[in-house]
C-alpha cells in the first residue's frame, strides 16, 4: 500500500510495513542463492527507486532531487541510489531502459568524481547546516561503489572498477581532512564510523555506514584488496553496534536521535542483508526484530521520538 510521503506514513510504520511511499519503501530482502544466480541483484530489492520515480530529468537524462527548497538538484547521495535502482530494475522488468539508465548514471559518476575518490553534494538538509560546502556522504560512496560494481560487470570497462576503488580508498580519509571516517570513544566503546553526514560534530547514521560496508564488501569480491577493509569494518560494525541499542529500539544515529519506524525495520533489513555474509550480527538483529514486533516498544519509540523532535 503506497502513499505520498507524508508524517502519517511515519507514525504507522512503527506498528505495521504495510504502508509506504517513495521515500519510505522497505525493500524485499534478495537471498544469497539468489544473489549466487544473478550477479546483478543486491542485498535487498530497490527497484522500486527507479520504477516508482516521478520526478524530473536534466537535459542529458540525469535524476534529479527535489530538495528542501523545493528546487530540482543533482545530489550524488541520490544519483548513486538511483542508479543502483536501476540495474536492480533492469533485472526485474528485462527493460533495455533501465540498463540504459544505469549506464548513464555510471557514467556520470566517472566523469564527476572528484581527485581524492569523493563525490561532493551542494545541496543540503536545513537541519544539518554545519555540513562542509559541499559535502561528501559515506553513503553516496558506498551505493556509488555497488553501481560500478555492476558497470564493471557489465561492460568489462577497467574504468568501473578504478573508480570504484578510488572511492572505496576514500572512505578511510578522516572528517578532519575533508573526508568521511571518524573515530570515536563512547561510553568506553571505541570505534569508527564513515559518517553519511560529516558534520562538525559526532553524527554516526547507522544505516549510512551499513550501506558503505556493503559496498565494501561486493567491491572485495572482485578485488581481494578490499577484503581486509571489509573484515575490518565487520569487527567494528560489531563492537559499536551495541550503543545503537536503546534496549527497546535502535538509534537512528549517535547524538541520541531514536529511529523512527522506518528506519528501525530498514536496520533490520540491512542487518539480514548482512547476516547473509557475517553472522556476527545476528543477536543484534534478532533483538531488533523483538522491537519490532512489540507493541509496548512501538508506543515507546514513538512517544521518545516526538518528545526528542520537540
Amino acid at each position: 500500500m503506497n502513499f505520498s510521503h507524508g508524517k502519517l506514513i511515519t507514525i504507522l510504520q512503527y506498528f505495521s510495513r504495510r504502508f509506504q511511499d517513495y521515500w519510505h519503501i522497505l525493500y524485499p530482502d534478495v537471498s544469497f542463492e539468489e544473489r549466487e544466480s544473478d550477479q546483478f541483484l543486491y542485498f535487498y530489492d530497490i527497484s522500486k527507486k527507479a520504477t516508482d520515480y516521478k520526478g524530473s530529468f536534466d537535459d542529458s537524462g540525469i535524476y534529479l532531487f527535489k530538495g528542501y527548497d523545493g528546487f530540482d538538484h543533482i545530489h550524488a547521495l541520490e544519483l548513486s541510489q538511483y542508479s543502483l535502482a536501476c540495474w536492480l530494475a533492469w533485472r526485474k522488468t528485462n527493460t533495455k531502459y533501465y540498463l540504459d539508465k544505469a549506464l548513464l548514471h555510471c557514467e556520470w559518476l566517472v566523469n564527476n568524481q572528484m581527485k581524492n575518490g569523493s563525490w561532493v553534494i551542494e545541496h543540503k538538509n536545513p537541519s544539518y547546516s554545519d555540513l562542509p560546502s559541499p559535502w561528501p556522504s559515506g553513503m553516496a560512496q558506498g551505493l556509488a561503489i555497488s553501481a560500478l560494481v555492476r558497470a564493471y560487470k557489465y561492460t568489462k570497462n577497467i574504468k568501473y572498477l578504478d573508480v570504484a576503488c578510488k572511492a572505496c580508498d576514500f572512505l578511510e580519509l578522516g572528517v578532519a581532512n575533508g573526508g568521511v571516517k571518524r573515530d570515536f570513544i563512547i561510553n568506553g566503546i571505541e570505534g569508527y564510523i564513515y559518517e553519511e553526514y560529516p558534520r562538525s560534530k559526532l553524527n554516526g547514521v547507522l544505516n549510512g555506514y551499513i550501506t558503505s560496508i556493503l559496498g565494501v564488501y561486493e567491491l572485495s569480491i572482485i578485488n581481494s584488496k578490499y577484503t581486509a577493509v571489509f573484515n575490518e569494518n565487520m569487527k567494528n560494525l560489531n563492537t559499536i553496534l551495541p550503543l545503537y541499542d536503546t534496549g527497546y529500539w535502535s538509534y537512528y544515529s549517535l547524538d541520541g536521535n531514536i529511529d523512527s519506524g522506518f528506519y528501525h525495520r530498514y536496520i533490520i533489513i540491512q542487518l539480514t542483508a548482512i547476516e547473509s555474509i557475517d553472522s556476527s550480527v545476528s543477536e543484534v538483529k534478532d533483538r531488533f526484530i523483538y522491537y519490532r514486533d512489540s507493541k509496548v516498544s512501538q508506543i515507546k519509540a514513538l512517544f521518545n521520538k516526538v518528545k526528542y523532535k520537540l
